[in-house]
């Protein structure tokens, strides 16, 4: 289904019933990262997945390289849905958005489940969110092959999912602009993180982290613990990046124990 939502066209899915979950994915991908976690998610939950601005099936529009636009397009589907309030869970990139969205619409927000993600991002992983935007901008042929890199190494701690984090990843970024649009925003963060806003963020809050993510590790979800009133960590042991393929029963399971 498709639904216009100011400049974009926006794929979304639903799935389940009870009260809206809107689940958000993760740079490079599109709404199937939750693959795992929705059948356990939708027993309890309305659950609601869309692809990103310029990511999956959701047209480009006029990006501006920001997380806030990204959040905006958030909350202009929760009003194309009729959807007044929701919980929210973000992956990586997606958890960055929720948080934006905690921040500039809290009226809007239920409840934070922020998964494997942060609310900075340092000098060098700033770099290499420029490199990739850079590559894009410049339709560089090296490309492809460097997001199937990429791929591998989110997906460093599951491989037997590798096969098919590739696929979705190429489907997804088939047209590279929407991923290149992304990586701009994810790199104003080391000029301008999140971290001083978080206190405005009034929407009990879960921070999932994995002792074993290189890309998000726990000390990102302590500085957001500390900066959202009343949040509170769970660390899973043995899991990488992927939250949401290598542990997806834990990771709803926590979900649900949280929001009940």
């Amino acid at each position: 289904m498709h639904a216009r939502c100011d400049d974009v066209d926006v794929a979304w899915f639903e799935a389940g019933r009870g009260d809206p979950l809107v689940l958000v994915h993760g740079l490079g991908d599109d709404h199937r990262a939750w693959r795992r976690a929705v059948p356990d998610l939708m027993l309890r939950h309305r659950v609601l997945l869309y692809d990103l601005r310029g990511h999956g099936q959701t047209t480009l529009g006029k990006p501006d390289g920001s997380l806030r636009q990204l959040g905006q397009d958030l909350v202009a589907l929760l009003d194309a849905l009729d959807v007044e309030r929701a919980r929210i869970a973000g992956f990586s990139l997606g958890g960055t958005i929720a948080m934006r969205v905690g921040i500039d619409h809290p009226e809007r927000v239920e409840r934070l489940v922020l998964v494997a993600t942060s609310s900075r991002v340092g000098r060098s992983a700033a770099g290499w969110y420029r490199e990739r935007r850079a590559m894009v901008e410049h339709e560089d042929s090296w490309l492809r092959e460097t997001l199937d890199r990429d791929t591998a190494e989110v997906y460093a701690q599951a491989p037997n999912e590798l096969e098919e984090g590739l696929l979705i990843r190429r489907q997804s970024t088939a047209d590279p602009r929407g991923y290149g649009n992304a990586c701009a925003a994810m790199a104003a963060l080391s000029e301008a993180p999140l971290d001083p806003e978080l206190g405005q963020i009034k929407a009990p809050a879960l921070i999932v982290a994995s002792d074993l993510d290189r890309h998000c590790p726990p000390k990102a979800a302590e500085i957001i613990q500390s900066g959202i009133p009343g949040s509170r960590i769970e660390i899973l042991k043995g899991a990488g990046h992927a939250i949401p393929v290598e542990r997806p029963r834990e990771l709803a399971a926590a979900i649900n124990k949280f929001f009940s």
